[in-house]
């Protein structure tokens, strides 16, 4: 019986490494893959194997040094992956926690109006262009790395008071990952 549970975590860790859905709603497996893929030039199609440039999805928190302030990001937070800030998040795709900390600071630090609600919907992505766009980029509405960059974040703070620093460069980065454990 032990050997059979421990098969079945291995499937299920082998099937989130992989881009797989885990276990579907009715308590079966499902290894079919997701509805998004990645076009030859690196930008999402519609049926999702991967966000742009084939960056993970972002599925956690992760704490980042940036100007000397501890700061929390979305994050690629998987079993198999060390904690990083590389990894990207679009409209259904990203989890809870990673959505959460993106909306917070679209709206404590960008002067973006998004409900706090962990759903990457229509409104986070009309937020997350408007950010794009007044940083130069291209205004897709995809959370990436230039994303982060381009973003303000609010610091972990003591006294409860929101200041917000600019992201990372991309040589502060040092391509995503952190030194800091994962949050969440």
């Amino acid at each position: 019986m032990g050997i059979v549970i421990l098969i079945l975590f291995a499937l299920l860790a082998l099937s989130s490494v992989n881009g797989c859905d885990s276990i579907g709603g009715n308590g079966d497996f499902d290894f079919g893959m997701s509805n998004e893929a990645t076009a030859s030039d690196g930008t999402s199609t519609s049926d999702g194997t991967s966000t742009s440039n084939g960056l993970p999805t972002c599925d956690g928190v992760v704490v980042i040094s940036v100007d000397s302030e501890s700061v929390r990001v979305p994050g690629d937070t998987g079993i198999f992956s060390s904690a990083s800030s590389a990894c990207g998040m679009s409209e259904g795709r990203g989890s809870e926690d990673a959505v959460v900390v993106l909306q917070d600071a679209l709206t404590r630090c960008n002067r973006e109006d998004v409900a706090v609600d962990g759903e990457y919907g229509p409104q986070t992505a009309a937020a997350v262009a408007d950010v794009q766009r007044r940083a130069g980029n291209t205004a897709d509405g995809e959370y990436g790395p230039a994303t982060l960059q381009a973003m303000r974040w609010p610091t972990t703070s003591t006294s409860g008071d929101t200041d917000c620093v600019a992201g990372p460069s991309s040589g502060t980065t040092g391509g995503g990952s952190s030194s800091l454990p994962p949050t969440d």
